[in-house]
C-alpha cells in the first residue's frame, strides 16, 4: 500500500509538473492552425521515425542479452524485448518504475533471479550515462555555434533583453563556477569526509565497473556495435520527423544533433516521457534553424506523440502477449 501510495503521488507530482510545462509550451500557440498542420503531416515519415524507434528498443534488448550470458542466463529474445517495451511503458507514466517492471517481467517469463536483471540493468544505466557524456561532448563540440546562439537567443534573454545584460550573465555565471571551483579545493579534505562524496566515488566506481564488465564480455564490439546503432535510430528518429512536417522538411544533420542533444535532456529529467520539457526545449532549439516558434512546437509535438503513441501501443500489446505466455504455462503446468 505504502509503494503504491508512494508511486501515485510521484505520478501525480511529476504529471502535474509536465503539463504545467506543456501548457507554458502551447500558451501563445494557434491550436486549431496546429491540430490542423498535425492532421496534414507526412505520416509515412511519421511510419519511418516510429520504426526506427522500435529498432532501437530490439537492439536494446539483445544488448541486454549481452549482459546476461556472463552471469550464465540466456533470455529469449522476443521476451527481453516485451519487457524492455514495458519497462518503456512504465517509466512514461512513473519515472525510474521502468526499471522495475521491467526486471519483473523478464524474471517471471523466462525464470531468471530478480536482483541479477538488477545488476546488469545498472550495468546498462552506467553505460547509457557513459555514451550520453559522450554524444553530449561530440554535440557540444560539433554544434558550439548553434548552442551559444540558443543560450543568447533563448535562454539568456530570460535575465535580460539587452546584448549588455546577456553577457552581464554570462560573467555572472563563470565567476560563481570560479568561485565555487576554489571552495571546494580549499575545502577538499573535508568533503572527502561528507556522505555526499562517498556517494558519489561510489557511482564513480560504478562507472569504472561498467566500463569492465562491457570489456569481459564475450562479444564486446558487438555491445558497442548495438549501442551505436540504438543512438543512431534516436537521431534517425528526430531526423525523419522532420520530413513530415512541411516547414521543417528542409532541416539537415545539425538539427537532427540539436533535436537529439535537447530531446535527451528532456527525457532525462523526472517528468513522465519529458512531456512539456520536450516541447520547450525542442520548440525554442528549431528557432535557430529559421523556424518560428510555433513551427517548432508543431513539430515538437508531432515528434513526441508519435513516439508516445509507439511505445503505449506496443507496451500494451508486449503486457498482453507476456500474460498469455504465463498464462500458457500454467495451463501446460496443470496438464502436467
Amino acid at each position: 500500500m505504502e509503494f503504491n501510495l508512494k508511486n501515485s503521488l510521484k505520478f501525480i507530482l511529476f504529471l502535474g509538473l509536465g503539463l504545467g510545462l506543456l501548457g507554458w509550451a502551447f500558451k501563445n500557440m494557434d491550436l486549431k492552425q496546429m491540430f490542423e498542420e498535425i492532421k496534414h503531416a507526412n505520416y509515412f515519415w511519421i511510419f519511418i521515425a516510429m520504426l526506427c524507434g522500435i529498432l532501437a528498443h530490439a537492439s536494446r534488448a539483445l544488448r541486454w542479452n549481452l549482459l546476461l550470458i556472463p552471469l550464465g542466463y540466456k533470455a529469449n529474445n522476443w521476451n527481453a524485448f516485451y519487457a524492455v517495451m514495458i519497462g518503456y511503458f512504465s517509466n512514461n507514466l512513473v519515472p525510474r518504475l521502468g526499471e522495475v517492471t521491467r526486471c519483473a517481467a523478464l524474471s517471471k517469463t523466462d525464470k531468471i533471479p530478480v536482483e541479477k536483471l538488477f545488476g546488469t540493468v545498472f550495468i546498462e544505466r552506467v553505460i547509457d550515462l557513459i555514451i550520453t557524456f559522450i554524444v553530449t561532448i561530440f554535440i557540444f563540440i560539433s554544434q558550439f555555434d548553434m548552442l551559444n546562439g540558443f543560450l543568447n537567443q533563448s535562454i539568456f534573454p530570460m535575465f535580460g533583453n539587452s546584448t549588455e545584460n546577456n553577457g552581464y550573465v554570462k560573467y555572472v555565471l563563470l565567476g560563481v563556477v570560479l568561485v565555487f571551483g576554489v571552495v571546494i579545493y580549499l575545502l577538499r579534505n573535508k568533503i572527502r569526509t561528507l556522505t555526499l562524496y562517498k556517494k558519489a566515488t561510489t557511482i564513480a566506481q560504478g562507472f569504472m565497473d561498467g566500463i569492465k564488465s562491457v570489456l569481459k564480455l564475450e562479444k564486446p564490439l558487438l555491445f558497442i556495435a548495438h549501442s551505436i546503432f540504438i543512438w543512431s535510430m534516436y537521431f534517425a528518429m528526430a531526423y525523419f520527423t522532420f520530413f513530415a512536417y512541411e516547414p521543417t522538411t528542409h532541416l539537415g544533420y545539425q538539427a537532427g544533433l540539436i533535436v537529439l542533444f535537447l530531446g535527451t535532456i528532456a527525457i532525462i529529467l523526472p517528468v513522465p516521457g519529458g512531456i512539456g520539457v520536450y516541447h520547450n526545449l525542442v520548440g525554442l532549439g528549431m528557432v535557430l534553424f529559421g523556424v518560428s516558434e510555433q513551427e517548432g512546437i508543431t513539430y515538437a509535438t508531432i515528434s513526441h506523440a508519435s513516439q508516445m503513441i509507439m511505445i503505449f501501443v506496443i507496451g500494451i500489446i508486449s503486457m498482453v502477449l507476456i500474460s498469455l505466455k504465463l498464462r500458457n504455462r500454467l495451463k501446460v503446468a496443470d496438464v502436467i
